[in-house]
């Protein structure tokens, strides 16, 4: 039976690294009726689990209709150490999928902004290869006609660009606009260098018919939103994702309280109008 409170096994399928401190992990669930069961949305989390070490909420950086589940990990604390360690064909412990997911009902006959920092890409891959392929294999689930769609990514150095290697077939359906914050000589980089809100300048679009979808550093998210509301876009048409320190998915132990709200259950994915007060709070 498939509890998705209850951890559930899952075999990593393949292993691709990203960059110094980042990779993905496509994982298998084993068990077929749970796997049957089992259904996300493109902005929903798991939370992977060691036997003996803890679990870690993870973001879910691949698309419903992907033949896996990928995440895209940043080694950042115990948990994510550990799991850099796991080989193809180790099993790992996963618990649900937990939370809200991207409003794709908001961008019906909408111009689309997705905007990103650093492996805030990873939530944002799965809406983006949702509409990609998506639309690729003409999927009857793909009932969202938009009008143009925009990708804006930062990331530290080219060698901190995660999936960079996808964008190009990105450009299929998305412009794609793709900058750092310095580049050395030896990366031959040819693209932009500067703050991912310089990117806005080299963007034309409708502020009025413009949904934007976030996620990255909240300093990065909070220079974005004043520069976006500057242009024109309506607070309440941008979406953005939040992390925090989540330990249950599930809004029980409080660790992820976020004003009234928990990131786990009423978020990750936030209408920026509903918690514009409480962006720079500290987490627990």
């Amino acid at each position: 039976m498939y509890d998705k409170t209850i951890p559930f096994d899952a075999a990593i399928r393949w292993i691709k690294k990203e960059t110094r401190d980042t990779t993905t992990y496509a994982i298998k669930i084993i068990n077929r009726e749970i796997q049957r069961l089992y259904a996300f949305k493109p902005g929903q989390f798991n939370m992977l689990y060691l036997p003996g070490i803890g679990e870690a909420p993870i973001s879910i950086s691949s698309a419903p209709i992907d033949n896996e589940i990928m995440h895209t990990i940043r080694i950042a604390g115990d948990v994510t150490t550990h799991i850099s360690r796991l080989n193809t064909g180790d099993v790992i412990g996963v618990r649900g999928p937990f939370g809200s997911s991207w409003p794709l009902e908001e961008i019906e006959d909408r111009d689309l902004m997705i905007i990103a920092g650093g492996v805030g890409i990873a939530p944002l891959r799965s809406v983006i290869r949702h509409l990609l392929v998506g639309k690729r294999r003409k999927k009857s689930s793909i009932q969202y006609q938009t009008g143009k769609k925009i990708i804006l990514y930062g990331a530290k150095t080219p060698k901190d660009m995660i999936f960079r290697d996808e964008f190009p077939r990105y450009m299929d359906a998305f412009e794609v606009f793709l900058t750092v914050d310095k580049a050395d000589p030896e990366e031959y980089w040819r693209g932009e260098v500067g703050l991912i809100t310089g990117l806005l300048n080299k963007v034309s679009f409708n502020p009025l018919n413009t949904v934007v979808f976030m996620c990255g550093p909240e300093v990065m998210m909070q220079s974005m939103v004043r520069e976006l509301m500057l242009r024109g876009v309506p607070g309440e048409k941008i979406f953005i994702s939040m992390e925090r320190n989540m330990n249950c998915g599930m809004g029980i132990c409080g660790h992820c309280m976020f004003g009234p709200k928990f990131v786990c259950k009423d978020g990750p994915v936030f209408r920026f109008t509903d918690i514009e007060g409480f962006l720079g709070i500290k987490e627990i």
